[in-house]
């Protein structure tokens, strides 16, 4: 729920200087992978004052290929202005560099052992640790991520052989991500293996709505004329799929090359995510139901309190509702039985005197399978 005082509060934020992460920050993460046998990097980008809202949890974004930085940064970049500053999001670059001390390359990465003699023959021995690589990002990355920092829905996206990687760990997992953004896929290698396990996956494994966006650009058109046959089997197959949980989007960009179609096709991918996939992903809730007792200060001893928010038990968004009992001059409480993840807001008893509570811009997110007790402060309120 956004009110009309959030977007302003997510616009004006920006001036403060009064938090301790005062811009987004990139970190690099260096993690020495097992399933790799190698040190690995990757980027870790935070939005405005992530550490200071605390009561607040983020959808992910895994960026492929991202040694190549001008893609971790181009997505870290759009992301406000697409969403309208109504969302942030975390981005995690994924690398995938060249090591010259081993002559291992990115393509070592994202291709599986050949099976053709035609693709071991353009390939040679960069190619075939894609299992091992699929091990490192679902069994190393994804984890160090959920363990460290608070998240909520993921979309990976993959440019090229990345692209390919991503549907091909879809098919292996369709969990590892809950999203997946495919820029100009290789279709075509190995005798059309990705192509085929798209066609081979059972979609019924998709158990929520997801995204699967597919562009090209002009591959086809003159060079690679082996990838567009093999994209157009992708794409008449997907669309004549009757899943309710698939989403299936492509983009078509024969104007744009191989390389500079990335940011176009981003520009489409992002908002059919952000807008049409995202409030239906986050409109799933667990089916437990976890008692928890939700504590607030407030500035005044006169403020009367009311909580609501993403479901029944917090009246689905109805700001005059439920009433906090008053536990002192200067602390509201309410116990509920509640379900994961949790959104609400505090108001007076309408939009018009929506709190602002300390440690967060939007809406206030909690998972109440993590703790029992949480205490809010209530810095002002809207009227």
């Amino acid at each position: 729920m956004i009110s009309k005082l959030t977007s302003i509060l997510l616009f004006t934020v920006c001036s403060l200087t009064l938090h301790a992460q005062n811009i987004a920050r990139v970190e690099n993460i260096k993690i020495q992978s097992k399933a790799l046998d190698q040190e690995r990097e990757i980027l870790i980008y935070t939005p405005l004052d992530y550490d200071w809202r605390m009561h607040e949890y983020f959808n992910v974004i895994y960026v492929f290929d991202a040694h190549h930085r001008e893609l971790f940064d181009y997505t870290t970049s759009i992301l406000s202005f697409i969403s309208e500053n109504s969302k942030n999001f975390i981005v995690v670059g994924i690398t995938s560099p060249y090591i010259k001390e081993t002559d291992y390359s990115r393509n070592n990465d994202l291709l599986p052992v050949l099976n053709s003699e035609a693709a071991q023959k353009r390939y040679g021995k960069y190619s075939g640790n894609a299992d091992n690589f699929y091990e490192y990002v679902k069994d190393e990355v994804i984890p160090y991520v959920e363990a460290n920092y608070r998240t909520l829905n993921s979309v990976g996206i993959g440019h090229s052989l990345s692209a390919s990687f991503i549907l091909s760990s879809m098919v292996k997992t369709p969990t590892i991500f809950d999203n997946y953004i495919a820029i100009s896929p290789n279709f075509a290698y190995d005798n059309e293996r990705v192509a085929e396990e798209i066609l081979q996956f059972d979609y019924s494994k998709f158990t929520k709505p997801t995204l699967v966006y597919i562009s090209h650009a002009d591959e086809g058109n003159g060079y690679w004329k082996e990838w567009k046959p093999s994209r157009e089997k992708v794409y008449s197959f997907l669309q004549s799929k009757d899943n309710d949980n698939l989403i299936f989007e492509k983009g078509n960009f024969e104007e744009y090359n191989h390389w500079t179609t990335f940011p176009v096709s981003l520009n489409k991918a992002l908002p059919i995510y952000i807008d049409k996939t995202l409030p239906l992903q986050e409109s799933i809730l667990s089916q437990e139901e976890y008692e928890v007792t939700i504590n607030v200060s407030v500035p005044n001893k006169k403020d009367v309190l009311y909580i609501t928010g993403n479901q029944d038990k917090l009246a689905n968004w109805n700001p005059k509702k439920i009433k906090m009992k008053k536990l002192s001059d200067y602390e509201r409480t309410i116990t509920l039985k509640l379900k994961s993840p949790t959104q609400f807001k505090l108001t007076k008893g309408n939009w018009d005197t929506e709190a602002e509570v300390e440690g967060s811009f939007g809406n206030i997110i909690i998972k109440p399978e993590t703790q029992s007790t949480f205490n809010l402060k209530v810095l002002s309120f809207y009227d």
